[in-house]
């Protein structure tokens, strides 16, 4: 067995910890039972749907918080250092942590589940196993996404010199989440950026439109999910890949963008055409361009290591040292390019997403700028101060000052979308002038 499971079994899931956690689900059960006992229908359906929220509370909740401070909690002890030197590898250490940390959530939390599958058989509910399906595949996928929070943290303090915090992790996790989908409703991603997407896994009734053809909505959820809890899952075992010291694979990270592009393309291929897609799956694309800026360490040695090499056409060492956002925007780039050489009309927002790509440039220009400074623990929250004043203040401005032909020198829009293009390179050369000086100054 994987000692690193075994020893998080037996921390997590202990014969005191377990009689506990039983007396607690008896309790909640019981008392479901009694008062439901004058029900003419009997306690059953109501017992599946308490189950059904134990299970959301256990094993998506509880389970995500267990898996996050799995590691977290080894910061704390210190003992991560000592991990980080045994003999188990990359993967053994994943999912070891993973399913082992969140062990008792998950015995806790297969109780409801299995009550709501009672509850659905008693009724003859159609498509259960696709339900229980869509349920696990989100519980994994937020595990292994605290889980690669806690990672992304962990390596993120160590850059800036502090400690992660399980608190600070999640907050920011929560807080990440929230920007992102603020930028993907903001007037430069009026496309939707693939959120017709997300929409149709969380929320879609009857059938989904995806890839010309028409899908069962709760297939087409239960699917998604699965693959994207996939990827989640993988995208830990990299993260701990980098915590061991091993070099990570160049090709994972552009793997899980070409699968976003795809995912997103296929919504507007029956309406709009294959031109159309490509512009939306730029869009989701440059939304994970913006995560990986915040999400990568300010590593000013890594940076300054990947500057010299570029600029010595070193491609092989380049790509060693590349930032994160470098594959999406690149990727971002070729989908815009490619859905011009298709012939996309302007209705596609095909000028809109160009001006876009300059001016995601531009922005990540701004935040190596302030995340590359001596104080890069504060280089997050100067980097989003300085993109709200760049888009808020400035944009209130442009349109002050001319209206579309105003607003467009500040935001890429679909009204004057060379304007922006050529507005977003000029100030994105400026500011990776200023980022690589910075780079170059602290890390000289």
């Amino acid at each position: 067995m994987n000692p690193e499971f075994q020893r998080n079994l037996w921390l997590e899931a202990s014969p005191r910890r377990l009689a506990w956690a039983g007396v607690v689900l008896l309790l909640i059960y019981g008392a479901t039972v009694m008062a439901t006992r004058t029900n003419p229908y009997g306690p059953l359906p109501v017992l599946g749907g308490v189950g059904a929220a134990v299970f959301v509370a256990c094993a998506m909740i509880w389970a995500s918080r267990a898996a996050a401070t799995s590691v977290l909690s080894e910061i704390a002890d210190r003992t991560w250092d000592f991990q980080r030197l045994s003999a188990l590898d990359p993967w053994a250490m994943t999912w070891g942590k993973l399913a082992g940390s969140a062990s008792l959530a998950w015995l806790c939390g297969l109780t409801g589940l299995l009550l709501s599958v009672v509850a659905g058989l008693s009724r003859g509910s159609p498509g259960l196993v696709v339900s229980v399906l869509f349920m696990i595949a989100l519980a994994v996928l937020l595990q292994a996404v605290s889980m690669s929070a806690a990672l992304i943290g962990v390596r993120k303090a160590r850059a800036e010199g502090r400690t992660a915090r399980a608190g600070g992790v999640l907050g920011g996790l929560i807080v990440g989440l929230i920007l992102l989908s603020w930028v993907a409703g903001s007037a430069g991603f009026q496309r939707g950026a693939g959120t017709e997407g997300l929409q149709a896994l969380l929320g879609a009734r009857g059938f989904v439109d995806w890839g010309g053809r028409i899908w069962p909505a709760d297939v087409f959820r239960a699917v998604g999910v699965a693959l994207f809890a996939a990827w989640a899952v993988v995208g830990a075992w990299r993260l701990m890949r980098l915590e061991l010291q091993m070099r990570g694979s160049p090709f994972v990270w552009p793997a899980f963008l070409l699968f976003v592009a795809i995912f997103a393309a296929g919504f507007p291929l029956r309406t709009s055409g294959l031109g159309a897609g490509l512009v939306v799956a730029s869009l989701a694309v440059a939304l994970c361009a913006y995560a990986a800026a915040f999400a990568e360490p300010a590593d000013r040695v890594r940076a300054r290591q990947f500057l010299t090499a570029a600029k010595a056409r070193d491609l092989p060492r380049a790509g060693q040292f590349a930032p994160a956002p470098l594959a999406p925007l690149l990727i971002a780039a070729v989908l815009v390019i490619t859905a011009f050489a298709l012939g996309a009309g302007p209705s596609s927002g095909l000028g809109q997403a160009g001006a876009l790509i300059a001016f995601l440039l531009r922005d990540l220009g701004v935040i190596a700028f302030c995340r590359m400074g001596q104080r890069p623990e504060r280089g997050d929250f100067a980097a989003v101060v300085a993109l709200a004043v760049l888009y808020g203040v400035g944009g209130v401005v442009g349109w002050s000052a001319g209206s579309d032909q105003g607003g467009a020198l500040f935001a890429p829009l679909g009204s004057a979308p060379l304007l922006s293009l050529v507005s977003g390179l000029v100030q994105a050369a400026i500011a990776w002038t200023l980022a690589a000086r910075r780079i170059g100054k602290v890390a000289a």
